[in-house]
């Protein structure tokens, strides 16, 4: 009778380890792909961020309303300080011959008239605060810096890229992406704004699957697709092709309308922000009808700024990311 009790013993042991085994698997891989993901995620929402840069950058948007400028300030010496500095010199010059102390004199008032002639000017900087928009930017691109900036991302596409795979992106989309990005720095390269803004319109639009594949949140995935739709629409801005233009802000009024209407009770306490990009995106729908570029970007730049604002744990995921997996 004891031998069957411990066999039972046995059994039922073998069977909880195999269980709590099973489940360590199970429940362990899981996490680890949770943590692949959104690792993932947060560098694909990195890249988006810097692509976003360079679409405001070829506008010569900032969504500072303020920035310093530095200007440089000529001081010239008096012509009094250099009348008396003149008559001193001749004085001891006059001197000079009739006395060795005059000469001594004279020597010295020369050495101070080498040093600080009457020309002298030195030159200062002077800083002050000015406000900057859309309607007073300068039309200047500012080449040399998305130059660096695109040569700078290069080095997180090997890890994204990588990450990806690891994804259920598709593959060819990962392949494609990255010949993309090499026709985005042939444009930024040749310094032409129109196919700069076409080629980053087209490597923004595999964004919106690389997010599909990292997360299940709509509210992200509604967010990245919106975006995609405005930023067609801002690509073509310079070619004014107005009927284009309405139909791609449409699809974004469409799209971000899913978020509007499904509202899930976790995101009640954004339903402020959400409601008040809805209104924006319509307020630039109105702005294509009267055909102006510059009222166009003025609303882009602070629907823009609204959408961060719209989903903005996104920026938390990707901090607390970072400093997880030190990328």
């Amino acid at each position: 009778m004891k031998i069957y009790n411990k066999i039972a013993y046995l059994v039922i042991i073998v069977i909880v380890i195999a269980a709590g085994f099973f489940l360590y698997k199970v429940f362990g891989e899981h996490d680890i792909e949770e943590q692949k993901s959104d690792k993932t995620l947060s560098e694909v929402k990195y890249l988006e961020s810097k692509f976003q840069d360079i679409f405001n950058q070829l506008n010569n948007i900032k969504f500072e309303n303020y920035e310093i400028s530095s200007s440089k300030v000529e001081e010239s010496e008096s012509s009094g300080e250099s009348g008396s500095s003149g008559s001193g010199s001749e004085s001891s010059s006059g001197s000079s011959s009739s006395s060795g102390g005059g000469s001594s004199s004279s020597s010295e008032g020369g050495s101070k008239k080498a040093e600080t002639p009457s020309d002298s000017k030195e030159a200062n900087k002077q800083f002050k605060l000015e406000e900057t928009g859309v309607l007073t930017k300068t039309s200047d691109i500012d080449w040399k810096k998305i130059k660096n900036q695109v040569e700078v991302i290069y080095t997180s596409l090997y890890s994204t890229t990588i990450d990806l795979y690891q994804t259920s992106a598709n593959q060819e989309d990962i392949t494609g992406f990255n010949k993309q990005y090499d026709n985005l720095t042939k444009a930024i390269k040749e310094e032409n704004k129109e196919n700069s803004l076409k080629e980053l319109s087209i490597l923004y639009n595999y964004l919106p699957g690389f997010v599909d594949s990292c997360t299940n949140d709509e509210k992200e995935r509604t967010v990245i697709r919106t975006k995609n739709n405005i930023f067609k629409a801002y690509s073509i801005l310079e070619q004014e092709n107005w009927d284009e233009v309405s139909k791609n802000i449409n699809d974004a009024v469409q799209e971000f309308t899913k978020l509007v209407t499904n509202i899930s009770t976790e995101e009640k306490g954004n339903q402020y922000n959400i409601n008040k990009t809805y209104v924006m995106i319509n307020e630039l729908q109105n702005s294509v009808n009267l055909k102006d570029k510059e009222v166009f970007l003025i609303k882009y730049k602070n629907l823009i700024q609204e959408l961060q604002n719209t989903v903005p744990e996104i920026e938390k995921l990707f901090l607390n990311c970072r400093n997880k997996f030190n990328f």
